[in-house]
């Protein structure tokens, strides 16, 4: 078995990687008794500031070096090319590229003193060209890495052994390590990393943000810094995944790290959320600068040509609603009168999104063309004489409604009828609306809510919608911690995770809704959302 051990510097703004590496035993070398050892230097021209990161000719470059690099030398399992975080993306993750006689898989497993192991077979078929990015490393702690090559009868066609003193996160070292609860259910969790979404309490900064991957034991795996505001989600492409690197900007990045495409919003700051369209495009929800109003429009940007295109202002099918509000002239603020919170494409041109200014759920439809409001769930009273009053679906049973709700998701089941599907989302249980003066003490359709950020419960909820009777019933609700604001949910198999964001908890519950485990941080920041992802079909098979 080959052993390396990896060390970096960081001199005068220029990463140099010191790779001083003792071989011992490693592959042929272990058959012929032999040992040796090659010391070798290999060096980048990198940048550490995240706004030159963020560029394509900065990516570019490292691109241009690394393949310079692999031009150079023959590399082997035993004597790879191995460079750390190269595209700056990855701040604890290492570059592995190397070849190998027979066709092969690899895999690999990082040891640390006092984590659990962290072991993914890599993305890829059996080929004899390998290169990988490898994610797992400990901040600040020397990593044992151990990559495995698996023939296509599966034996073991090589193994190496890399010692990596990872470098100190790009952000706070209290990420590292979050508080486990144990829950009573005793079930399995899902497999996957927990992705923590949203860092920052204020909504316009230009601070350096990240997307932080823990694994089941609440230990992070890898620190994704981004430039500012915060990735409000990640989409997952065939060969990149996709994910806001500011509030003007979605990137996309390979297996390896790199920054393939940057989509700028131009005059446009996205919000939120966004997902792809049924058009080669992605629908972001947005505020246009320099307008009165804010978090109102929703935007097609094209995948290939980033053209951006805004196809719905909402102060078009709601004007009547807008108008009726108390728009003061002067008011330095742009007026945030709708706030639309989540988006999902539930057909080739219909979409749910969710507004929390108005406690409402709302479905368009056309909206590449002609768009319309189809419904809207919400407090009947709420919009009564309102002119939309004939929009509200009948509430079915006694329940206290959606109040500031995020996160809005969509499911279909074939057990159902035709015109009837189920929409499961965090209510943050939170009467509040900051721009029209209403009492929701006087709403009968709401009852043990909160106002603002002090609170007891929220709930997950999941209603049955049925458009063909005019309805919406309440099919589960589960109490959780509180968080007035922000906040997710998802259901991943029979598992459900919850993210009480201004809370800093992330419970996994299994089936039944018993509590499995509580993943919990700490801070002045929030979990704007946590999905849980196995990256299969991006870095690991």
């Amino acid at each position: 078995m080959g052993k390396k051990k990896i060390i970096g510097y960081l001199v005068l703004g220029v990463m140099l990687f010191v790779l001083a590496v003792s071989l011992q035993g490693c592959a042929g070398a272990e058959e012929d008794g032999q040992e040796g050892t090659n010391d070798y230097l290999t060096a980048l021209d990198m940048e550490t500031d995240i706004s030159a990161i963020y560029t394509l000719e900065y990516q570019e470059d490292i691109e241009k070096q690394i393949e310079a690099l692999k031009e150079e030398n023959s590399y082997t399992l035993e004597d790879p090319l191995v460079i750390a975080d190269p595209y700056g993306t990855n701040t604890t993750g290492l570059y592995v590229f190397f070849t190998s006689d027979t066709a092969a898989k690899a895999s690999y497993t990082v040891s640390a003193d006092g984590y659990e192991p962290f072991g993914e077979e890599l993305y890829g078929d059996y080929t004899t060209e390998h290169e990988y990015l490898l994610i797992g490393m400990i901040p600040d702690t020397v990593n044992t890495i151990t990559l495995t090559l698996q023939d296509e009868e599966g034996e073991t066609a090589g193994t190496l052994e890399l010692e990596y003193d990872a470098p100190s996160l790009a952000g706070s070292e209290e990420n590292t390590q979050l508080e486990v609860k144990e829950g009573e259910s005793g079930k399995e969790l899902s497999d996957g990393l927990y992705t923590m979404l949203g860092n920052r309490t204020d909504e316009d900064n230009e601070e350096t943000d990240f997307i932080l991957l823990y694994d089941n034991y609440g230990t992070l795996r890898t620190e994704i810094p981004i430039k500012s505001y915060r990735a409000c989600n990640i989409l997952f492409g065939d060969d990149e995944i996709y994910f806001s690197a500011s509030a003007n900007e979605l990137v996309a990045m390979d297996r390896l790290g790199r920054i393939t495409e940057i989509y700028t919003l131009g005059d446009y700051q996205l919000h939120h959320d966004y997902i792809f369209g049924s058009r080669e495009d992605f629908l972001v929800l947005a505020t246009e600068e320099g307008k009165d109003t804010e978090e109102d429009r929703i935007l097609s940007v094209d995948m290939e040509s980033g053209e951006v295109t805004e196809i719905i202002d909402l102060a078009d099918p709601f004007g009547d609603y807008l108008n009726t509000l108390d728009m003061e002239d002067g008011d330095e603020e742009p007026f945030d009168w709708i706030h639309i919170n989540s988006i999902r494409l539930i057909d080739d041109d219909s979409i749910i999104i969710s507004s929390r200014e108005t406690s409402t759920i709302i479905k368009i439809e056309d909206i590449y063309t002609e768009p319309e409001v189809s419904y809207l769930i919400g407090s009947s009273q709420f919009w009564e004489e309102s002119g939309y009053d004939d929009l509200v679906l009948e509430q079915e049973g006694e329940f206290s409604l959606n109040a500031g709700q995020h996160c809005v998701e969509y499911e279909e089941s074939e057990e159902l009828k035709e015109g009837q599907y189920y929409l499961y989302f965090y209510n943050n249980n939170n009467t509040v609306s900051s721009t029209r003066d209403y009492d929701y003490s006087e709403d009968e359709g709401y009852n043990g809510t909160y106002s603002g950020t002090d609170g007891v419960i929220s709930y997950y909820d999941k209603y049955l919608v049925d458009e063909e009777a005019g309805t919406f019933a309440l099919e589960e609700r589960i109490p959780v911690t509180y968080s007035g604001y922000v906040s997710s949910v998802q259901q991943m198999g029979g598992n459900l995770l919850v993210d009480s964001g201004s809370a800093f908890t992330a419970v996994e519950f299994d089936q039944n809704f018993d509590e499995i485990q509580t993943l919990v941080g700490t801070g002045d920041t929030w979990w704007c959302r946590v999905f849980k992802y196995d990256y299969k079909g991006f870095w690991f098979n």
